[in-house]
Formats: C-alpha cells, sequence, structure tokens
C-alpha cells in the first residue's frame, strides 16, 4: 500500500507538472502573440475588486458636466419592508452601491464600507446600453443614416462578403450573425483583453444568415463602437461626452482603451460612478428628456425597448420584460453558469426595462412605477435577478 500511495503522489506531482508547463508555454504564446492579453488577465482588474477601475489601462477620459440636480426625496412612497430585503440582498451580494429613485426623487442611497458618492465602478455590460444611446444620438444628428443601412457602409472589410448586408439594427438586436467569440479560445482573449480590438473583430466571420437568430457577441458592440467613430468623424470618447454624457449632468468618467489613441471596449468598462447610472436610466425613464431639453428623441428610446424580432426579451442592447423562464440564454455558447442570467421568479412589473452587466451590475427601470433601481458591486454568477427589483417593486406605496 506504501509503495502505492508514493507512486500515486509522484504521478499527481508529474500531472501537476506537465499542467503548469502547458500553462507557461501558453502565456508565453500569448505574449508573443499579443502581450496585453496575458498582461491583463494576470495584472488587470478582478471582477471581485469593482472599484479598482485603475487596474484597467490604459484609458480615455469621457469629460462629464456635473450638477447637483438629482431631487433627494424621504422613503415615504417606498414600504421599508421592501427596502430592508433588497438591502439584505444587496449585502449578501457584496454590493458598492444602491440607488433607488421613485416618483421624481432620490429615496434610498447606500455605498457600503470603503465606498462613496464619488466612487466609480466596471459596469461590465452595462457600457453596451449607453452606446445604444449614443447610436441614437448619430442617428438624429444625420452620421448614421438609420438602424436599417448596411454596416458595410462604414466598415469596408466587410464589403467584400457575407457580411455587408448586416444592418445598424441587427448590431444593435444582437442578431448579426457574426461569429461568437467562445470565452477561453484565443478569438475571446483577443477582444476581451487584447491591444488591436478593430483587428479581433473585424477578423471574425460569418457563424449565421444575418438576422436569423438571437446571438448576444461583444463583437457585434465593438463593431458599432467603430460605426459611431467613422460615421461621426469623431472619438468615441469625445462624442459620447458631447451628445450624452455632458447633457445628463454626468461627473468625468473613463473608458478603458486596447492601446492609447485606440479603440475603447464598447461591450464594457465605461468607469462611471452610481449616481452617473441612475441619470442614464432616467433618461430612458423620462424617454430621452433632461429636465426641459429632449436630449434624444424620444422615438429612439422607444425602439430601444421595443422586443426584437429574434428574442422578444431584447431591444436594442438593454434588456425587457419578464423572461418566460428562469435561464435567460446569452447564445448557443453560454450557459446561465457563464452568464449569471437566474431568475428565480418573474419580474413583478412586465414593463421592467434593465441594463445588465455581467454578475449583478444593473439599472432597473419601470416606467409604470416612475422607478429607477442602480446596483454596482462584485460580479457573481449567483446573481439572481429577480430578488432586488421585485422587493421594491412590491413595496411601492400606490
Amino acid at each position: 500500500m506504501g509503495k502505492f500511495l508514493k507512486w500515486i503522489g509522484r504521478l499527481v506531482s508529474g500531472l501537476a507538472g506537465v499542467l503548469l508547463l502547458a500553462v507557461a508555454v501558453l502565456l508565453l504564446a500569448a505574449w508573443i502573440a499579443d502581450p496585453a492579453v496575458p498582461w491583463n488577465l494576470l495584472f488587470g482588474q478582478s471582477l471581485s475588486e469593482p472599484a479598482a477601475v485603475q487596474d484597467s489601462q490604459p484609458q480615455e477620459a469621457v469629460p462629464g458636466r456635473p450638477r447637483d440636480d438629482i431631487a433627494i426625496g424621504a422613503q415615504v412612497t417606498i414600504d421599508p419592508r421592501g427596502l430592508a430585503l433588497a438591502e439584505r440582498y444587496a449585502d449578501k451580494m457584496q454590493s458598492v452601491a444602491v440607488l433607488v429613485f421613485h416618483r421624481g426623487a432620490l429615496r434610498y442611497e447606500r455605498y457600503w464600507p470603503g465606498f462613496d458618492a464619488g466612487t466609480r465602478t466596471n459596469p461590465n455590460s452595462m457600457h453596451k446600453g449607453v452606446l445604444a444611446l449614443v447610436v441614437g444620438a448619430a442617428i438624429a444628428d444625420g452620421h448614421i443614416d438609420s438602424v436599417d443601412a448596411p454596416a458595410s457602409k462604414w466598415l469596408a472589410a466587410w464589403q467584400g462578403d457575407a457580411r455587408r448586408d448586416i444592418t445598424v439594427r441587427e448590431l444593435l438586436q444582437m442578431s448579426s450573425g457574426l461569429e461568437v467569440p467562445v470565452f477561453g479560445t484565443w478569438k475571446s482573449s483577443r477582444i476581451l483583453f487584447g491591444s488591436d480590438l478593430q483587428a479581433g473583430v473585424l477578423g471574425l466571420g460569418i457563424e449565421a444568415p444575418h438576422g436569423s437568430l438571437f446571438q448576444y457577441n461583444n463583437a457585434s458592440t465593438q463593431a458599432l463602437v467603430m460605426i459611431v467613430e467613422r460615421a461621426t468623424g469623431k472619438r468615441y470618447a469625445e462624442y459620447l461626452s458631447q451628445r450624452l454624457w455632458q447633457p445628463i449632468g454626468a461627473s468625468d468618467a473613463a473608458l478603458w482603451m486596447d492601446h492609447a489613441g485606440g479603440q475603447p471596449r464598447g461591450f464594457c468598462c465605461l468607469f462611471a460612478t452610481a449616481r452617473d447610472w441612475l441619470r442614464v436610466g432616467r433618461l430612458i425613464l423620462d424617454r430621452g428628456r433632461v429636465g426641459e431639453a429632449q436630449v434624444l428623441p424620444a422615438e429612439w428610446i422607444d425602439a430601444m425597448t421595443t422586443p426584437s424580432a429574434r428574442n422578444p426579451n431584447f431591444g436594442m442592447h438593454v434588456w425587457i420584460g419578464s423572461p418566460p423562464a428562469q435561464k435567460r440564454p446569452y447564445n448557443r455558447h453560454t450557459t446561465k453558469a457563464d452568464a449569471s442570467a437566474f431568475h428565480s421568479s418573474r419580474f413583478l412589473a412586465e414593463d421592467i426595462i434593465y441594463i445588465d452587466g455581467f454578475g449583478g451590475q444593473r439599472v432597473y427601470i419601470v416606467p409604470s412605477q416612475e422607478l429607477v433601481i442602480v446596483r454596482t458591486g462584485v460580479s457573481s454568477r449567483e446573481w439572481d435577478d429577480a430578488i432586488l427589483p421585485n422587493a421594491l417593486i412590491g413595496a411601492v406605496r400606490r
């Protein structure tokens, strides 16, 4: 028995050595191909440290024009038992901030120890909702013809193959048919962590006929960033600042770039405060208005929040309504465990709209209740989308 256990120990040690060697070889190969990929994997921002945005470099500033115009109101419009339930869940999930805006005033605002109103966090995919608003601005300003314009008008690399017919609408509704880079592969790592987003995205082929099925895909989002820059003739950060961020009264934000002077990651990493995410939610709640100014056409907000042909619970880069099941599939390669898209029950409000970032970064908007809820914090695969909004929707005093 002793010899057998010794043999097993040597075998395990040998396998561990082989595994470490394989990992080292893979990291070396990645470093040769693009040093940014292993660097960001090893030293970049962790999902467990949502406020450590300084670890995502390089960055480009998005200048704001902060206004102290958020009305503060007493919690009389929301049952305190619902607030307590929401707070317990937010505490359990290691939140940075929870804000509840109801009937024209901020009724609840809490920051957990170590954080405050000035804390900027990584919202993960919540940036996608902002990008959709920016696309709407570019259409309203005449830079982009319409949502049905072919994306290849601005992406010349797509003009010579089946990608030529992909429309701006299909990119927004995640039905472009573009190849989905599977998480863990080089193609995915190159886009998520690499130094040349344009090459990574434009190098993808077609996986399905355009417009044929819903496939949540970061590459579709990044293609929209390229289109905005080429259509407007401005850097994305500049156009975002001038056309959206400053008009809504947001404070300075930042974008994570692939390299200095390059492109921002449009599918993640718009580093902003919880109050600024509240402003984004209110812009959708108020159908494009900020005070007396119509920042975006109301028709664009309506279009963003209308069910798409291939997924009734997805509009244009925002999620809508009550999913029919507990699991919310993202694409053919992504399960609930990968995506953190679990609902223990249906939403209590059928008209809920939500800007979704991986692991529980959320802006929930409920027009029928004049309600906006913001949650930022640690990203968890165990996030349950039903608990926080339902606790507060159920607590609204009518």
